[in-house]
């Protein structure tokens, strides 16, 4: 559950630094970018996704279904927030790159916020 989140925290990164080293170059030697930029994306979704899927049926045996419903909000925003942000920020594409970021972020924050803190919840006195 943890290392799921965690891929999706790097993938994320790993985003942002791919975004910074493209705006550092120019002309042809910019073209290594055009596949990861589609890639890295998906990928981070897929992640997104992966985690809430793993901590989700965790956190329901767990009897924690606050925790549980937090992580399928946070799970739906961020999956299907960032292609909602493009329809509607599509006039704005320097707007949409922190608000997915934003949307992809909370997914494993919440898993590993449930990882940490609902376990020292339930640890007896």
């Amino acid at each position: 559950m943890r290392l799921s989140a965690a891929v999706a925290l790097l993938l994320l990164v790993a985003y942002h630094g791919l975004r910074i080293a493209a705006s550092q170059c120019t002309g042809l030697a910019c073209d290594w970018y055009i596949p990861l930029s589609l890639v890295v994306p998906i990928a981070i979704v897929v992640a997104v996704a992966v985690a809430g899927i793993v901590a989700f049926p965790k956190a329901r045996r767990a009897g924690a279904s606050s925790w549980a419903a937090g992580i399928a909000v946070a799970t739906v925003l961020g999956v299907a927030g960032p292609p909602v942000a493009l329809a509607v920020l599509r006039d704005s594409p320097d707007v949409l790159v922190p608000v997915a970021t934003v949307l992809w972020l909370l997914g494993p924050f919440y898993v590993l916020a449930f990882s940490v803190f609902a376990k020292r919840s339930r640890a007896p006195s």
